[in-house]
């Protein structure tokens, strides 16, 4: 029975959040590319504001995956024969108190001044 989170799983979910990353920002380029000009301005204005939102939506679900990297990185460690993690003075694991200690940044990853 594992002692803790699996740094395979971590490496795989990390793989995936690029994937996601990357497909999301490719997604936004392409919808942004979908603005076509109607002729009449209250459809447009519709139209754009959709299109706009669906992009911001995106941009959104990027942002977190990126934010949620780093996090899920600290579990991206192989163990030694002796159970450490190779850092020098690194447990294999986090204890308790890092793994509930609050993040430094905000989840959008900015700082909010």
């Amino acid at each position: 029975m594992p002692l803790g989170p699996d740094p395979e799983r971590a490496r795989a979910t990390l793989e995936q959040l690029e994937a996601l990353r990357a497909t999301v920002t490719s997604a936004e380029d392409d919808v942004l590319a979908c603005l076509v000009v109607t002729g009449e301005p209250r459809p447009q204005r519709v139209l754009d504001d959709w299109l706009d939102q669906v992009a911001d939506t995106l941009r959104a679900l990027g942002e977190e995956a990126t934010a949620l990297s780093p996090t899920i990185a600290r579990y991206d460690v192989a163990p030694t024969a002796s159970g450490t993690s190779g850092a020098p003075g690194a447990p294999g694991l986090p204890d308790e108190a890092t793994l509930r200690a609050p993040q430094s940044a905000p989840l959008g990853g900015e700082d909010a001044r």
